[in-house]
């Protein structure tokens, strides 16, 4: 048996930043890590982090409010969020950003925009950060025991990539390439964002372990004072259990008794199976779900990249020209451009088909995006592998995948005659304040008319609908409505209700930051 002040339970974003604040607050501090390496979901994510009316944007020029910031979190929200939580994260968001800078972590303003122009509140920059990149060499031992994604493109902060033109842009792969040759240890994005968070927890002390896993929480007297590993450890902890162990996203069952998306695939490592939301629904706390959750996206395996991961396309392949998406019918159904408009499609139901009529969905490319774009994370214009459907005729594609021929051919005709009048007359791709920030319409428009054609079976992929209940101190909330002493849930182990239905990108890791200093503070209280 050990014993320690604070055991966080997860070495992601929110679980690495609670750990730093707690020690940072005096408080000996655990994190445990289940897996074999830390990072969890952030190591392959951008590591943006949305947070509203913050020092930098104000340093640089800026003039947000904290009321514009309100304003667009009610709005995107859309009715699902608590109104406490989401004060909070307003209004503790700047203040966590500066303490975490004051810990080492050098956050710094990103060209990134808002996802909703059009929302009260809405800002066109200013709002989401990130870290620059950082060698991992800084870690010593702890070098290896940081996750990184496949493909060369981490090595990029998500700036650069912005910048560079995205993922689908040659001087990206360019530049990723080169820094791949001249400096194999460098990480960006996500993967920098945990190399700077790792960095900085062992500056301050914090205990890591990795391979690690808890399999059950210990209580006494009504209060959480420890863990018990799955080895049979146990670790006692005077004041307090975080979890931050993520989502179940990667967990079939768990999937399955709280999503309704049929094909559904991960775009989490499979370590994340909803570990602290079954340890904490044993002794009794509540669990939330997230009604008309639009945190989905679509994707698909590449089985020679990431086979266990579901690589998104919302931000390459269906924004490129001369791509689309069609559902059975062979008719598009939204504009693949901006992924928030696709999300509620998604959820769509037949009740006289009995049946989602938009999954399984297809991203239907030709010749013309194969030669100058980049697929599943090669690079432009490299070959179009083998495991992707291939034929000469949009017929005899749409045979092959099970899409119906005549609406195929038909869309794919309308398509590429919007295409070639710079216009989509149709679901106007491109034309939204997020389209319209990155490409101008006619960018990511092209006619789909030169064999051969491909397609491409696209999963639907999320954020995880339900999470711990917590309130606005992060405190898990038992089924009778109280807090559970001792015990505290951050990051995406708990349920957005601090965001709701809604998604931004930089939400989920700035709440993760936010809500851990929270936790952190009042274990400390």
């Amino acid at each position: 048996m050990s014993s320690h002040d604070v055991i966080v339970l997860g070495g992601g974003c929110a679980g690495l930043s609670t750990a730093i604040a707690s020690a940072m607050l005096g408080l000996d501090t655990l994190l445990l890590e289940a897996a074999p390496q830390l990072g969890g979901g952030t190591a392959n994510a951008s590591g943006f982090l949305w947070v509203g009316a913050n020092h930098l944007h104000a340093a640089a020029g800026g003039n947000d409010t904290p009321e514009a910031v309100r304003d667009y979190l009610h709005y995107v929200a859309a009715g699902g969020a608590d109104p406490a939580r989401l004060q909070a994260f307003a209004t503790q968001a700047p203040e966590a950003l500066r303490f975490f800078i004051a810990a080492g972590i050098p956050f710094r303003l990103s060209p990134r925009i808002d996802h909703y122009g059009m929302a009260p509140g809405a800002m066109a920059g200013g709002r989401i950060l990130d870290t620059p990149p950082i060698d991992a060499s800084v870690l010593d031992a702890w070098a290896d025991r940081v996750a990184v994604p496949a493909g060369p493109l981490h090595r990029l902060g998500g700036s650069e990539a912005v910048k560079l033109g995205g993922a689908n842009s040659q001087a990206a792969w360019d530049a990723a390439l080169v820094l791949a040759r001249e400096a194999p240890g460098r990480r960006g994005a996500g993967a920098g964002l945990v190399t700077w968070l790792v960095g900085t927890a062992l500056a301050h002390g914090v205990r890591l372990r990795v391979a690690t896993p808890a399999a059950r929480l210990v209580q006494e007297a009504g209060r959480v004072t420890g863990v018990v590993t799955a080895a049979g450890e146990v670790l006692t902890a005077r004041r307090g259990v975080v979890l931050a162990s993520g989502g179940y996203e990667s967990n079939p069952e768990l999937v399955d008794r709280f999503e309704a998306l049929p094909g559904w695939q991960s775009m989490f490592p499979p370590g994340l199976r909803g570990d602290g939301l079954v340890m904490a629904q044993e002794i009794g706390a509540a669990v939330h779900v997230i009604g008309n959750n639009l945190s989905i996206f679509l994707g698909f395996r590449n089985p020679e990249e990431a086979p266990d991961l579901c690589r998104l396309s919302g931000t390459q392949e269906l924004v490129a020209p001369h791509t689309m998406v069609v559902n059975r019918q062979g008719r598009r159904f939204a504009d693949e451009s901006f992924f928030q408009a696709v999300a509620p499609h998604l959820r769509s139901f037949d009740p006289a088909r009995g049946e989602r009529p938009n999954l399984p969905a297809f991203l239907i490319f030709d010749a013309q995006y194969g030669a100058g774009q980049s697929f599943a994370g090669r690079p432009p214009g490299a070959p179009i592998p083998g495991w992707v459907a291939r034929a000469d005729t949009l017929e005899a594609l749409a045979v092959q995948c099970g899409i119906d021929p005549a609406g195929l051919v038909a869309t794919a005709a309308r398509f590429s005659a919007d295409a070639l009048a710079g216009q989509d007359r149709e679901h106007h791709r491109g034309e939204t304040p997020w389209g319209l920030s990155r490409l101008a319409p006619a960018a990511t428009l092209g006619s789909i008319a030169q064999p051969p054609f491909h397609a491409v079976e696209l999963h639907p992929t999320a954020l995880a609908s339900a999470g711990l209940l917590a309130d606005s101190g992060a405190r898990v909330l038992h089924v009778r409505g109280q807090p559970i002493p001792g015990l505290y849930a951050v990051g995406n182990a708990a349920a957005r209700t601090e965001t709701g239905a809604g998604y931004q990108t930089g939400y989920s890791l700035a709440s993760g930051m936010t809500f851990g200093l929270i936790a952190a503070r009042d274990m400390a209280a």
